[in-house]
Formats: C-alpha cells, sequence, structure tokens
C-alpha cells in the first residue's frame, strides 16, 4: 500500500479563471495624507495671513514680500504662480487623498469593474478642506473679475 501511494500522483489546486482578480489600491492612504496635510496647510496659512492683513490693517513679512519685493516678476506671472499654489496645491491634495480612499477590483472571467471607498476619516477630512480651500480662492477671483475689481 505504501508502495502504492508514492506512485499516486500529488494533487495540485487548479487555478480557476474565475479566481484571477485584480485588486490595485493607487496610493498609501497615510502617506497620502501626510503630503495632503503640508499641500492644503501652506496655502491656508496664506490665506490666513491675507485675512489677518485685511481685518488688522497689518502688513505681515509673506504677504508684504508678496507685493511689494517682486517688482522684478510680471503682474501675470505673480497672479499665475499665486494662483497654481493656491488653487493648485490643495486640488493635487484632494486628487491624492481620493485616490488614497479607492480600492479598484476588475474580475476578468465575469467582465466587472468594483470600486470600493475606504472610510479613512483624516483623507475624507483633507479632501474636504482642500476642495473648499481651492473653490474659496477660485470663487473670490470669479467674483473679483465679474465685479471689476470694486
Amino acid at each position: 500500500m505504501a508502495e502504492y501511494l508514492e506512485t499516486v500522483p500529488k494533487p495540485v489546486p487548479v487555478n480557476p479563471q474565475n479566481q484571477k482578480i485584480l485588486r490595485m489600491s493607487l496610493l498609501n492612504a497615510r502617506r497620502s495624507s501626510r503630503i495632503g496635510f503640508w499641500l492644503v496647510a501652506l496655502p491656508g496659512l496664506v490665506l490666513l495671513l491675507f485675512f489677518i492683513q485685511n481685518l488688522f490693517h497689518l502688513r505681515p513679512g509673506l504677504t508684504q514680500w508678496l507685493s511689494d519685493s517682486m517688482p522684478s516678476l510680471s503682474t501675470p506671472f505673480r497672479a499665475v504662480l499665486i494662483f497654481i499654489f493656491l488653487v493648485g496645491f490643495p486640488l493635487v491634495a484632494v486628487t491624492l487623498n481620493l485616490l488614497s480612499l479607492c480600492h479598484f477590483q476588475y474580475d476578468r472571467f465575469s467582465r466587472e469593474f468594483h470600486i470600493t471607498f475606504k472610510m479613512r476619516w483624516w483623507n475624507i477630512i483633507l479632501t474636504i478642506v482642500g476642495g473648499a480651500l481651492a473653490s474659496f480662492y477660485f470663487m473670490h477671483l470669479l467674483a473679483d473679475t465679474l465685479l471689476g475689481g470694486q
């Protein structure tokens, strides 16, 4: 009996086609929340300084540097830099945090694509704050353009 069992071929698990599933998380949630925090915090601090300047009629160093000490930069170029900093950084943070919350799953056999959102509260909060910050500055520019700078 022992000799017979040695000659019997060992079973090999079959990898059926319906179990080929690709699951992918595009970004690490912890790393994207750290990067997103800095991409939202820096423009938020600049906007806070602008509020302090207008509310108390002060001239903090950073806003004075942005307006007075850059005469070599033309006004449109400075406006584009500020727009990228105040709108682009928060939108990048929103994108990073949304991608870290999404998990994509593709089932090749049934040809189904599943998207799953994980509930990670820091990423969700950073997404909301970054979107609000970018939309606040964008709406301010839109209102300033429509009202003619009054």
